[in-house]
This record gives structure tokens, sequence and C-alpha cells, in this order.
């Protein structure tokens, strides 16, 4: 299993869902650059059960659970005035101890297989053993230290100019809060749930950053990106609408502005061949359905190697895209850092 992310900046997250800690390790990071706790734990609480996680709606619509993300850090900064802290250079190491652990609720679930989940995969791959509670290392809750890491980078993305926003645009197929709002609360009432989209508009990012074929920023992106539980599909720039559209409709007319060159459009989405070309950054990134639900599912006992029908408990989010959107952003993020780092910071 890889178990590190990254060629300048090198990011490796442990522990499982219900272990009793989850954490990142980070190689890489600037010596002596600051960041600051406070906003760190603003990030962390954007992505967090029972807050607002979204652009438009609380996130008590859409998850019943509560758990605290508190960042310990066990290496690599000093304690600095105004609640700052600076990067010794060393590596890097910050957990989160999981206070609100019910694995009980997943005991019958280590025997049937929950449809749609990582379930089937980590059987097939590795058996029972596969089958941890919470999901083990398939779980969302994975996420949490991703946004440690992604979260520092930000703020250092922050001091170069460099601005990551994501937020939801679409849940259920709808895009206006009072009809997301609905049908969140019906897909709860049905015991269901939803997937969504959220878009992620990266502005200030240096122009000739990335390469050719697997040098390419996109691909980057999309790498880390992908490593977000429920993620199915991204796009950049006019994405599969550019494959309805001619080349003359699609293409981006070259500009001469004060010396510089730029795009009149950006379907292309800030990258052209793989290397940014001085536009924002923008992607679309699609999230399936949360699959564990709690109405009638066909699935299979493995105990028994019988057919039989699910229906989840436990605590489970209707829909986990509004807690995705600073994921997001921390995992663009972290990309964007190490690409920028690899070239050489001065640009």
């Amino acid at each position: 299993m890889k178990k590190e992310f990254g060629e300048n900046l090198r990011v490796e997250i442990y522990g499982e869902s219900h272990s009793d800690r989850i954490g990142v390790i980070v190689k890489g990071l600037p010596r002596g650059a600051e960041f600051h706790r406070e906003k760190l734990a603003d990030f962390m609480a954007r992505r967090a059960p029972g807050k607002k996680g979204g652009n438009r709606i609380a996130d008590s619509a859409a998850t019943a659970r509560k758990e605290p993300d508190r960042v310990v850090f066990l290496r690599g900064i000093q304690e600095a005035e105004a609640g700052k802290a600076i990067l010794t250079g060393e590596e890097l190491e910050a957990c989160i101890y999981n206070t609100n652990r019910r694995s009980g609720d997943y005991d019958e679930l280590r025997k049937v297989l929950r449809p749609g989940h990582a379930d089937l995969g980590a059987y097939l791959k590795e058996g029972p053993e596969g089958l941890r509670p919470g999901g083990g290392r398939f779980s969302g809750r994975m996420t949490a230290p991703m946004c440690i890491a992604g979260g520092i980078a930000l703020q250092l993305l922050a001091k170069k100019g460099i601005s990551v926003h994501a937020e939801y645009t679409e849940i259920g197929g709808k895009s206006e809060p009072k009809e997301i709002e609905q049908a969140l609360s019906r897909a709860a009432e049905e015991k269901d749930s939803l997937g969504g989209i959220v878009s992620c508009r990266v502005s200030g990012f240096p122009v000739g950053v990335g390469g050719a074929l697997y040098e390419g920023l996109e691909g980057a992106i999309a790498s880390s990106i992908f490593a977000i539980p429920a993620v199915k599909g991204i796009e950049f720039g006019s994405g599969f609408e550019g494959s309805r559209m001619r080349g003359s409709e699609n293409n981006d007319p070259i500009l001469l502005r004060d010396g510089h060159l730029i795009t009149e459009t950006n379907n292309a989405g800030g990258i052209n061949g793989g290397i940014s070309n001085g536009m924002d950054i923008e992607f679309r990134v699609a999230f399936k359905p949360t699959p564990t639900i709690g109405c009638e599912q066909r699935t299979v006992n493995i105990q028994e190697m019988k057919e039989t029908v699910l229906c989840a408990g436990g605590r489970h989010d209707v829909c986990v895209v509004p807690r995705a959107v600073p994921v997001v952003e921390a995992a663009a993020a972290l990309v964007l850092l190490d690409a920028w780092m690899g070239e050489g910071d001065e640009r």
C-alpha cells in the first residue's frame, strides 16, 4: 500500500477510523515558515461533523454525528507569540485522538458487505480482516489528518498570494439552497443518502508550473482529489461539456495585455499541456451518495456465504458533500505547494 504522497512535500497519513488516533507526518515543509494555530483550528472545524462545512446550509442537515477534531502536534513546530507556530524544518507530526468511537455499531457489518462501500474491494483483497470498524483506512474520517497538512499548506500558499476556494454547487441534483434542504430532509426521512458536486477555484498560482505526460498539474491534482473517499469524478475547465463543443467554441483566445499573455475565456481551467497558464485553475469534483444507508439493500453474508438484505444502523452522513468542501481545498493545496516547491519557490 502506498503510504506517502508528493515529490518535494512528502505526506503520510496513518491510523484508522476507529483506532486510538489518526495522524499525519509531513516531510519537506520550509524551515522557519509560520502558520496560525487558530486559523488551522477554524479550518478543521469546517470538516468536522456538526459544523458548517459548506457555503449554503448547516452541516447538521447532512450528519447526526458530533466529533471534535482537536489537533495535537507531536513534533516539527515551535510555539510563537500570538498563537503562531514556527516550522522547525524536521518532520512535522500531528494527530487527532478519536474520542467518540462506537465500534459496536459495526459488529454486524464485519460479516455483511455494504453495497457501494469499500467493503467489497477490501474483502476481495484482504478477506475478513479487510472489514474494519467504521471502514478503517477507507473511512472519510481519514480526511481529518489530510486537512491538518492541507490547512497548513493553505496558509503558506496564502502568504504568496495564492488562494484556494471551494464550495458545493449541487447536492442531489439540486442547486438552490431551499431545494437542497428539502432533498436532504427527504433522504434522511427515507434513510437514504445523496451525492453532489464541489467546485474549486485557485487564484494567483504562478505560470509555468507542471509539465507533459506524468508531470502534468491536472494529473497531480486529480490523484490527490481521488484520495478523498466518495470521489468518483473530476473535470477541469469546460470538462465534459467541452467534449460537446466545437474547437472554435472550446479554444480559449489568447490575448496580450500589458505585456502578459492571458486567455479571453478559461475553458482550459487554467492549465494547458499540464502546465499552469496564469489563469485561475478551476475544477469540479463529483461525490457519490454515502453508501452506508438505513434502507434495505441486497448483499451477501460472507460468514454464511448467502445472499441477504442489509439495513445499516449506526451514525452515517446523509450527504458528505458539505463536509468535503475543505477537504477538496486541502487536497488541492498540498499538490500546489508540492508542485511550486519543485519549480523553485521564487517565481
